[in-house]
């Protein structure tokens, strides 16, 4: 499984969720990409795309809940 991450988002939001995910998960790619153009929602809240899906959260503490549900489906 892969997760991408913005790198404009992490910088805005997300860095706290994408450390985590990094650390946490060795079998799950955490990856980082220059831009995922999902610009309005980048400069909005934490989000993170998984096989094309966004998900998205107000906090990155939720994000990460959400992201690990996804993670623990597959």
């Amino acid at each position: 499984m892969k997760i991408k991450f913005c790198e404009k988002n992490i910088d805005r939001f997300s860095k706290p969720a994408y450390k985590e995910l990094k650390s946490k998960y060795d079998d799950v790619k955490v990856k980082k990409d220059g831009c995922l153009k999902e610009c309005r929602l980048c400069r909005t809240e934490p989000f993170a795309i998984v096989k094309g899906e966004i998900v998205r959260a107000e906090t990155p503490k939720k994000l990460v809940k959400k992201l690990e549900k996804v993670i623990a489906k597959n």
